[in-house]
């Protein structure tokens, strides 16, 4: 059965999610079709384990190009990846509804947006739903949240792992005090706001590092708080500067399950967690606002046995849950699924 992913966001942790899907069902020919963001590159881009590869421009060529891919390639599925290529690629008349699966990687509707614009995305996707035979959120949360557009039989829960991490040798961030990091794009989504807010009161006991690079008044915003924005590197640098982290504080305002936090979990870093679907989803422990984050932080910096407990607790549970093995049962419910109506 061959499976084409598309996706018009392959940078960040999209990457490495399709990578290890990809990686976790290599009984299918898996290609891709990506336009990659320059802003979010990894430096994993095209290295994942497709049958071929079309990475393309962001433009609306590339659209047309999409279309003889397709007549080319002749694939049973197509496994579309976010918002825009969620929208456009079900848009279109050429594309047949039974050969589609569709992996939000975070709903639209649940960004910090004008409540009249989320309203807009949420009839967007329920209408687009009708020209989607699964829906295959990444993490349970999603798929709860799809059971409001299709039959809970046609939703999938994709668990998000982390690929295999090589031994890296990690050099000091050249901090004294202890190292609060949170890895991703700096963006509305990832909350930077929050995090600015909170490392402003927290200066005095720690440093706080953001791993990423992305919108420059974000940037501004964190470094004026104090904190160290590293700008983005490839993974194996991103990777080293989280193994110097002493605690891992994830302040998105929305996600899928983030590949960040999977990471920090396979490091074994003790985790704080915004309050969003993805991680309330699965029973973690999380901060409501910007005064609950601080006081669990300066509790697990005093080492106060509930709160390192509650840090902890939180990697061991992410590590258990989002094993390979769990992944691998996931895709191969969905795609045999699949391969039986494609038939």
């Amino acid at each position: 059965m061959k499976i084409l992913h598309i996706t018009e966001s392959y940078g960040g942790g999209v990457t490495s999610a399709i990578d290890t899907y990809v990686s976790h069902s290599d009984q299918f020919e898996h290609y891709l079709f990506a336009c990659v963001r320059d802003n979010d590159k990894t430096g994993e881009e095209g290295e994942g384990g497709f049958k071929k590869t079309y990475l393309v421009k962001r433009n609306l060529r590339s659209l047309l190009r999409l279309r003889s891919v397709i007549a080319e390639l002749k694939p049973d599925v197509l496994h579309l990846h976010s918002t825009y290529a969620g929208f456009f690629v079900r848009l279109m008349p050429y594309i047949e509804r039974k050969k589609v699966v569709y992996t939000p990687h975070a709903f639209a509707f649940l960004r910090n947006q004008n409540p009249l614009l989320l309203k807009m995305y949420f009839y967007i996707e329920k209408l687009l739903a009708r020209r989607t035979h699964f829906i295959a959120g990444c993490g349970r949360d999603e798929m709860l949240i799809a059971q409001d557009f299709m039959e809970p039989e046609n939703t999938f829960e994709l668990i998000n792992i982390c690929a295999p991490i090589k031994h890296l040798q990690a050099n000091s961030l050249g901090n004294i005090k202890p190292v609060i990091a949170m890895l991703g794009r700096v963006s509305d989504q990832k909350g930077y706001d929050f995090f600015a807010e909170v490392a402003k009161r927290l200066q005095a006991h720690a440093s706080l590092v953001w791993i990423g690079g992305g919108d420059s008044v974000g940037e501004d915003i964190l470094r004026n708080a104090g904190v160290n924005v590293t700008g983005w590197a490839d993974r194996s640098e991103v990777l080293k500067k989280l193994m110097k982290a002493d605690l891992y504080f994830h302040t998105a305002a929305w996600d899928g399950f983030p590949i960040s936090v999977l990471e920090a979990a396979e490091f074994d870093k003790p985790i704080i967690l915004r309050d969003i679907g993805p991680f309330a989803a699965e029973g973690l422990n999380t901060v409501l606002d910007i005064d609950d984050a601080v006081k669990e932080i300066l509790c697990f910096l005093n080492d106060d046995p509930n709160a390192l407990a509650r840090a902890h607790g939180n990697a061991m549970q992410i590590k258990s849950y989002h094993s390979p093995k769990n992944l691998q049962r996931s895709l191969d419910d969905l795609y045999i699924k699949f391969e039986s109506v494609v038939k």
